[in-house]
């Protein structure tokens, strides 16, 4: 009962950031918290402390990203919860083209506030990812230069 209560707030906050929502999400990330993403890509890198979190947040929300939560498993009382989720991310890439990807979350919560957040998914896709955005962002600046000079 416990995994099926956390599980429908996280699909609540879920829902609010597929929105473009990130202050509800905020709301519940501690000050010094701890965002842990793997690889090379942009978003990789240890993100310390609900400014760089936040930022974070916000550019995967620029992205529109359809992120859905499959399954959610809980350990531990509310002072000291630990939260596992599965989880699947698109994203439609400007110009056409489309991100997905699958993982794992781990999240360390006190009181409900978050603690530590890291995250597990193919790397190797993100940094794709990187790679057809920044194709996209140079199509998009080709087009304005031809749109200024005809």
């Amino acid at each position: 009962m416990y995994s099926w209560i956390i599980g429908r707030v996280l699909q609540a906050l879920i829902g609010r950031l597929n929105a473009g929502d990130t202050r509800s999400l905020m709301r519940t990330v501690a000050r010094d918290a701890l965002l842990v993403f793997p690889g090379a890509s942009s978003f990789a890198g240890e993100h310390r402390g609900k400014p760089a979190i936040e930022a974070w947040f916000k550019r995967f929300v620029e992205l529109r990203p359809s992120f859905v939560i499959h399954d959610v498993a809980v350990a531990g009382p509310p002072w000291n919860m630990r939260v596992c989720f599965r989880f699947t991310d698109r994203i439609s890439i400007p110009g056409g083209g489309e991100y997905q990807n699958e993982g794992m979350e781990f999240l360390r919560m006190r009181w409900g506030m978050l603690q530590e957040q890291r995250v597990y998914l193919d790397t190797e896709r993100v940094a794709e990812l990187d790679a057809q955005l920044a194709a996209a962002a140079g199509d998009a600046v080709s087009r304005a230069a031809a749109a200024s000079a005809g």
